[in-house]
């Protein structure tokens, strides 16, 4: 049930955020971002998975900035911006590859070989 994972990730975030738990913050950022996304709240799920990454990158998580990455990208490709979709893709695939995530990274090309394929 989306409205009970959403309530969960907001009083998650809060939390985070009152005690300073960066990591924690930013992986609650971007699970309110992942239900936004399965709801179609394209716009929400952006500004969710944004600020997940500006924390990411503030404390350097490189997997965090992948996933991200990857999540922006399938939101773009929710929405018929094949090309975003697909260069947020590919930065996420070299980020993995940077981290040896061979399997993130095949992943990934799968991903956007069907992102290729859909008709433009």
């Amino acid at each position: 049930e989306y409205s009970k994972a959403e309530e969960s990730y907001i009083r998650a975030r809060d939390i985070y955020s009152q005690i300073g738990d960066q990591l924690g913050l930013a992986q609650s950022s971007e699970g309110l971002g992942r239900v936004h996304s399965a709801w179609g709240a394209y716009a929400m799920a952006e500004e969710s998975y944004s600020e997940s990454q500006r924390i990411y990158r503030q404390i350097g998580s490189m997997y965090g900035l992948a996933n991200i990455s990857w999540y922006l990208g399938l939101l773009h490709c929710q929405q018929g911006q094949y090309a975003a979709a697909e260069r947020l893709v590919r930065e996420a695939s070299t980020i993995y590859d940077g981290l040896g995530l061979k399997q993130d990274v095949e992943e990934c090309n799968q991903f956007i070989e069907e992102i290729r394929q859909v008709p433009s």
